[in-house]
């Protein structure tokens, strides 16, 4: 008997966004975040990190949180001292999650 185990590599990852509202790609982010946020400058911090994310997800994350309702592995990364990022992802599928995007308690409900 044997097995045979290998990892999938993700040559290219798609973005969701789980948000109330519907977002269904970067652009439409941006103008969500200039909505949600004051400042131009952190939303171009923002953006950054989700271009970070959608080329390697597991490189830049800042702690592993357990996983989302669908099982996968969820994810925070820091934009600022107090700005995270809450996401997870779907290796399987080659897709980030984003769930969350705002303060430290706002993002983990402390």
């Amino acid at each position: 008997m044997f097995s045979i185990s290998f990892n999938v590599v993700c040559k290219e990852w798609k973005l969701r966004i789980m948000f109330s509202k519907r977002i269904s790609n970067l652009d439409e982010l941006a103008d969500y975040l200039l909505d949600s946020f004051a400042s131009d400058k952190l939303v171009m911090l923002i953006l950054d990190k989700v271009l970070l994310l959608l080329d390697n997800p597991f490189k830049y994350s800042r702690e592993k949180l357990g996983k989302d309702k669908h099982g996968n592995s969820m994810f925070s990364i820091e934009v600022t001292g107090d700005i995270r990022i809450l996401y997870s992802v779907n290796p399987k599928n080659c897709i980030v999650f984003i769930w969350e995007i705002g303060s430290h308690k706002k993002v983990y409900g402390r």
